[in-house]
């Protein structure tokens, strides 16, 4: 038996069901959610969780609540002692052992303990792997704790319309603050019923179907919802207001097929007068969702909205909790419920399976929905808020997996997030195989969880290309491209000179294809898609007549900056580079016949390396050469050339 075992074994040996106990010397363990909980954590794995019955009372005017959990488990290994997490400042007042045929009824008493934000209940007997039971724990108190956004639970007056709103915001670790849970991401709930009371001037809004509105005494009303998906634990909510429901039918991809789209706005009329046409283009947008990923993924209950004072939205499966129906807001939201919800990342550090696709699909929508200038513009603003990030990576480190700030940063969950698909979507340069992959990783993983490497293996799988260096460089890796490109003319052909530095130590090489437009002068375009796989590079592109103007990345599919800067080639007309040098110097003359002889002088005046009728262009190794200054000579029949070079070190 282990050390906590044993902690645990002698406190209920000791104690009441109802006493308290202060564990000592019980180590801490880090949990598979990715975040350290005091003790308990090695408990959270013993179990599956199966089913969730909530039965709670709840006002919009505090974050009081007052009810039971029912939880049906299903045990991975045996099992003497279920652990739940729970806010200590909520009161238990009880705990049942129930069989599965008897959910309803009244169970065994058990002993617990409730301390360090946990329940530890002594079972009647041991559970076998395999073996379902359930518990009812009774419970309630002013739930949550002051932390802003990340509440578990708030109350809040909305400033715009003037309605008190209590709402839940789980993610990602505060589920505990107002029901029992056990908050590891790949063990999803299998099916929830939610019963909530409350006033009969109020409505309470949860996941899945509403069942049953059924009037009580004493002036309460009971809303009975019901989901039947698999649900990730911190998708679980509910908010009481006073509400009007305003609802209508999307359609789906199917001939008559469509899904009940049940909005909880305040009831006050100016909420419709400010907000319905945005309320109403929820409709089109699962629509045009559903046709390029597949249908919307919980159609057989619902999609839907309910206000409260947030500032933003939450992704609760099957009912966004919304601030205002902003198109993008509502784009956003919407999107989680394919990647997010459907699909879940595995661990938090791979947030942007979550945030990153949710926020690209911004851009798609307004694609499909606004046009393309709308989609340009969105565009331009996440890549100037990611510019902004010079380092740290999409990917999150595990040191910093546990601090929301983190997780939820806009530059790289999100905005940056959003641009690494926007580039694997320009490095496939295919749309439809684009979104083939998308489709194939939700079949792959719906109702689970997903990892980066996960959407990696599907994206390599369907396309047939290695995206390992594409993940080590902007997922795993930090900061983006600096290019300066500069290019000139010399006869048929246009000479574009790339050179590439980071703005972070960590990766210094983005290998890149991108695209360059040229514009002549007979008022003709050449497009030319290049691949820059070394720090420097000169690339030969052959035009049809004198070239005006060069664009780099024109459809802003990189996320760079870049100096583009036309130059005019030296009197002798040839170019070589790269220079500095570090291995292999490329020399080529331009227009005027065969090369006669290369020779490279150090300043000295000592002859350092000849050549002699060599090809044009050639390539020349320079490893032998001492780090540098060195002068370049090149003859042709009748003329002398000659550049510095710098020969640097590996």
């Amino acid at each position: 038996m282990n050390r906590i075992a044993i902690c645990l074994l002698l406190a209920f040996s000791a104690l009441s069901a109802t006493a308290r106990l202060q564990p000592q010397g019980c180590a801490e363990i880090v949990d598979a959610a990715g975040y350290q909980n005091p003790f308990y954590a090695q408990w959270l794995t013993a179990y599956d969780v199966k089913y969730y019955h909530l039965v709670l009372r709840v006002t919009n005017e505090s974050t009081l609540i007052d009810g039971s959990a029912t939880v049906l488990v299903g045990a991975v290994r045996e099992l003497d002692t279920l652990v739940v997490e729970l806010q200590d400042s909520l009161e238990v007042t009880g705990v049942e052992i129930l069989e599965i045929d008897s959910l309803s009824g009244p169970g065994i008493q058990a002993g617990y303990i409730h301390q360090e934000n946990a329940v530890f209940m002594a079972l009647d007997r041991p559970r076998m792997p395999g073996e379902e039971f359930a518990v009812r724990i009774s419970y309630g108190g002013k739930a949550g704790r002051d932390r802003g956004f990340f509440a578990g639970i708030t109350s809040a007056r909305d400033l715009d319309y003037g309605f008190q709103v209590t709402y839940t915001l789980s993610e990602p670790f505060n589920a505990r603050d107002w029901f029992p849970v056990k908050q590891v991401l790949a063990d999803k709930i299998d099916s929830v019923r939610m019963d909530l009371i409350c006033d009969n001037h109020l409505m309470a809004a949860s996941n899945g179907i509403l069942e049953e509105v059924e009037e009580l005494p004493g002036n309460s009303r009971l809303f009975r919802w019901r989901t039947s998906y698999p649900m990730a634990y911190y998708l679980l909510f509910f908010t009481v207001a006073d509400y009007t429901d305003y609802s209508f039918r999307a359609s789906l991809t199917g001939e008559g097929d469509s899904v009940l789209v049940q909005n909880y706005i305040y009831d006050d009329t100016r909420v419709l007068g400010d907000w319905e046409n945005g309320i109403l283009e929820t409709g089109r947008l699962i629509r045009a969702y559903s046709e390029l990923l597949g249908d919307y993924p919980f159609a057989s209950e619902k999609y839907g909205h309910a206000m409260a004072p947030m500032g933003g939205g939450m992704e609760h499966q099957t009912m966004t909790t919304i601030q205002d129906f902003d198109f993008f807001l509502v784009a956003h939201e919407l999107a989680h419920q394919w990647f997010g919800d459907h699909v879940t990342c595995g661990n938090w550090q791979d947030i942007w399976i979550n945030e990153g696709f949710a926020s690209y699909m911004e851009y798609v929508s307004a694609q499909q929905l606004l046009g393309q200038q709308m989609a340009d513009e969105w565009m331009n603003h996440a890549m100037s808020i990611a510019l902004g990030k010079t380092s740290g990576s999409v990917f999150v480190p595990e040191e910093r997996s546990g601090d929301p700030s983190r997780l939820f940063d806009n530059g790289l969950s999100y905005k940056k997030g959003a641009l690494l698909l926007h580039m694997i979507r320009h490095v496939l340069d295919n749309d439809v195989l684009f979104f083939r992959v998308l489709r194939t990783y939700l079949g792959r993983y719906g109702n689970a969880v997903a990892t980066g490497e996960d959407f990696r293996h599907v994206l390599e799988t369907e396309s047939g290309m290695d995206f390992s260096s594409f993940f080590e460089q902007w997922y795993y890796g930090e900061g983006y491209p600096l290019y300066t490109v500069t290019w000139y003319q010399a006869g048929d052909s246009l000479y574009l000179r790339s050179e590439q530095s980071t703005t972070s130590p960590g990766t210094p090489l983005f290998t890149m294809p991108f695209e360059v437009e040229m514009f002549l002068a007979d008022g003709s375009m050449v497009r030319e898609r290049l691949l820059q796989d070394e720090a420097a590079e000169l690339f030969r592109i052959p035009v049809g007549g004198p070239v005006q103007q060069v664009v780099f990345d024109p459809d802003n599919d990189i996320l760079k900056t870049v100096s583009l800067i036309r130059t005019t080639p030296s009197e002798g007309s040839f170019s070589f580079g790269p220079n500095p040098v570090k291995d292999q110097l490329n020399v080529e003359l331009f227009q005027r016949g065969p090369v006669r002889e290369i020779t490279i002088y150090s300043y000295s005046g000592q002859e350092v390396f000849r050549m002699t009728d060599p090809p044009n262009p050639v390539t020349i190794d320079v490893n032998r050469l001492a780090s540098g200054p060195y002068l370049l000579m090149l003859r042709d029949g009748t003329r002398t050339y000659m550049e510095r070079i710098v020969k640097i070190a590996e």
